[in-house]
């Protein structure tokens, strides 16, 4: 193989070294690509193992990008969330993270997230997270370990049910639609709370908005606004099912939540325009499988369970 297809053999894995350290779309997508360039220039009769090489190169500049993102953070205006990707329920692979776990990621601190995703990810050796991030390999033990241990905290100890959560979206987005306040409030728990990342581009709450009866308000109000200028679609957003709203064209907001005792306990709506890089080209998306209109025997399902509810 010539030195193109050496790095087009590993793009994919690099790109997801890449997201999984900066959380962003963008960001990997330049992190790749000067990648790219720096494996042009190398000495390639000096590379033994291709792989390692290219993975440690990315690695290190998606820290440096990471520390120096750790610091426009602390001046981000309301909740900062990671960018989402699009994907298929059949692109799903190990090396995949949902959302709420880069969620999760992000009450980290720089090293402790390059390190934890790099050993516990991609299984690099505490050596070469070593040369990666500045530290000893010692020190870089501790830091996994008080990284793990953090994220143990925080991660919930079940996912659920990929089933059962598809058809809680299609159930949400419909009584979202019909402005069905008895539906949401049976998908809702109780101590809900919902989380809305514009930065600052476009009107969202800029705290978190917990509790039922505040997230149906809000999300009643945000539906009426968006219902007769918004195109919904169905998708998978880093591996959650989610929402995505397209205005003209352009994707509007991507929503996506989580699951605990079957309902709705966290809600993220991304709708700063920044973080929606990857849901811009909709047609494309639409021909590979990412994102699907609701069909019509949707909508009589849904309608036959909403008349259950009412009826119970």
């Amino acid at each position: 193989m010539n030195e193109i297809q050496i790095f087009l053999k590993w793009k994919h894995y690099l790109f997801s070294i890449a997201y999984r350290i900066t959380g962003s779309y963008a960001d990997a997508e330049d992190i790749v690509q000067e990648s790219y360039l720096r494996w042009l220039s190398a000495k390639k009769e000096d590379i033994q193992n291709e792989k390692s090489y290219l993975g440690s190169i990315t690695a290190r500049l998606a820290f440096d990008l990471l520390k120096k993102a750790s610091r426009k953070k602390e001046t981000y205006i309301g909740p900062f969330l990671p960018e989402p990707i699009p994907e298929t329920a059949e692109s799903m692979d190990d090396e995949r993270i949902n959302f709420a776990f880069l969620v999760i990621l992000e009450t980290l601190n720089p090293k402790e997230r390059a390190v934890f995703i790099l050993r516990e990810l991609f299984d690099f050796s505490y050596e070469e997270i070593a040369e990666i991030i500045g530290k000893s390999p010692d020190n870089c033990r501790q830091i996994f370990s008080r990284a793990r241990v953090a994220i143990q905290s925080r991660k919930k100890k079940f996912e659920p049910d990929p089933n059962l959560h598809s058809k809680l979206l299609i159930e949400f987005s419909f009584a979202c639609y019909h402005q069905d306040t008895q539906s949401l409030t049976k998908l809702l728990s109780e101590d809900v709370i919902a989380y809305a990342d514009g930065g600052g581009k476009v009107h969202a709450a800029r705290i978190p908005i917990p509790g039922i009866q505040r997230v149906v308000t809000l999300l009643k109000k945000t539906t009426e606004k968006k219902a007769k200028s918004t195109e919904i679609y169905f998708g998978y957003a880093n591996g959650s099912p989610a929402l995505v709203g397209y205005s003209n064209e352009v994707p509007s907001f991507v929503q996506i939540f989580t699951i605990q005792n079957n309902q709705i306990d966290t809600i993220f709506n991304l709708v700063n325009p920044d973080k929606l890089k990857g849901f811009q080209n909709k047609e494309n998306l639409i021909k590979l499988g990412y994102l699907r209109k609701p069909s019509w025997i949707t909508w009589v399902l849904f309608n036959v369970r909403r008349w259950y509810l009412i009826r119970n």
